[in-house]
């Protein structure tokens, strides 16, 4: 193949290329920003979140990933371990890892413990 056409080739090539993304960004329109839905268990307390340093076995088993076992073991590691400070801190308990975590935190607070905390010298 001579220079010429590897050359039209090559153009050829990369105007197909432009063509198939320009249609294909027609085709799935302009970008829109999907609406973020708060989940249904925190609709179904009124919007409220779930303290996890005050709530019952029942309670937290409202939390989606929050079983039975899941709950008492929440409610192990508070007894043992004390109040949690952050939300976060929730991580500390057995058998929720980060995935869980991520799909409670919004729907979970310590109830201002943190705040109410003496963090000054």
């Amino acid at each position: 193949m001579k220079l010429g056409q590897t050359l039209a080739a090559a153009i050829a090539a990369g105007a197909a290329m432009v063509l198939c993304f320009a249609l294909r960004s027609t085709a799935m329109g302009p970008f829109q920003q999907l609406a973020h839905e708060r989940p249904a268990a925190v609709y179904a307390r009124g919007g409220e979140r779930v303290d996890i340093n005050t709530a019952g076995l029942e309670e937290l088993m409202s939390l989606p990933g929050i079983g039975r076992a899941r709950a008492q073991a929440i409610l192990d590691d508070r007894e043992e371990n004390g109040p949690y400070l952050r939300p976060e801190d929730l991580i500390r308990v057995k058998g929720i890892g980060e995935g869980i975590l991520e799909d409670i935190l919004d729907q979970i607070t310590t109830g201002g413990y943190a705040d109410a905390q003496n963090t000054g010298g």
